[in-house]
Parts: C-alpha cells; structure tokens; sequence
C-alpha cells in the first residue's frame, strides 16, 4: 500500500471511520484513484459531496510533507460517488452535443469546478463538429457547447 493510502487509513482511524481503502487506475483519469469503500458513506461524502472534497484537500495538505510534489495527485472518492458523477457529467454533455447538433445552437451548461469542466471537454473533445468553450468568472464559470463553425 502506497503513502497516500497509509495517511488516509489513519485518518479515517482517527475520525472512527471503519472502511477499506482500494487504489485503482481509471483510464479517463491521469492521476490515481483511490475509492474508499465503507457504510459511513453518508458522513464522508456529505451535500454535494463537500466533506469528501475537504477530506481530499486536507490529506493532500498532509501529504505535503511526505510525498513528492509529483506524487501527490490523486482522485479520492468514497463508494464510487464521485466515479459515478462524472460517467453523468459525460452523458449528459454527449446528450447537449446532440441537441446542438440537431438545432445548430449554441447550448450553455450550468456553472460547474474547474475539475467538472474539464471531464465535459475532454468527452466533447472526440466529436469534430462540436467546439466547447469555457466561459464567466469564479464560480459562475460553465461551459458552452456550439456547432463547429
């Protein structure tokens, strides 16, 4: 088991958290996955899964002293939540992609994180008539979908 996995077991131990840390590869991410799978999911992944992003950023902090700069990226989720989110992201932009197809117009999607974004131009990346933009300020930065021109 790899440093990342170590830090987040004592974590977790700490918090009185029993679960099972598995690291995976997932081809569409560039950086490790590791799922945290355990009947506490609720707690960890908390509304619109804020606590799992805290416990990630926290252990990345964490890490800063023990892990390589290079080493330390990693994607952390809990039951296959946020895996599980981004196979929807990527349905629901294939789906714009066809609406913007079929009406050659431009559609804009709701505010998203950078990380959210990304999935969404990385999926539209492999259509030649469609071009995706990101657009707006802070956290009201979304993305737009438009037939190529």
């Amino acid at each position: 088991m790899n440093v990342i996995c170590e830090h987040l077991n004592q974590t977790l131990e700490k918090m009185g958290i029993q679960a099972e840390v598995e690291e995976r590869t997932i081809p569409d991410l560039s950086i490790p996955y590791i799922n945290v799978v355990t009947d506490q999911a609720r707690l960890l992944i908390g509304t619109r899964a804020r606590h799992l992003l805290a416990l990630e950023h926290l252990l990345k902090r964490l890490l800063e002293k023990h892990v390589p700069l290079d080493a330390r990226g990693f994607f952390l989720d809990v039951n296959g939540y946020r895996l599980h989110h981004i196979e929807a992201l990527k349905a629901e932009a294939k789906n714009m992609a066809k609406k913007v197809r079929l009406y050659r117009t431009e559609l804009v999607l709701k505010p998203m994180p950078a990380f959210e974004r990304r999935i969404i131009h990385m999926a539209l990346a492999e259509y030649p008539d469609i071009t995706t933009e990101s657009i707006g300020e802070g956290y009201s930065r979304r993305v737009v979908i438009k037939p190529y021109p």
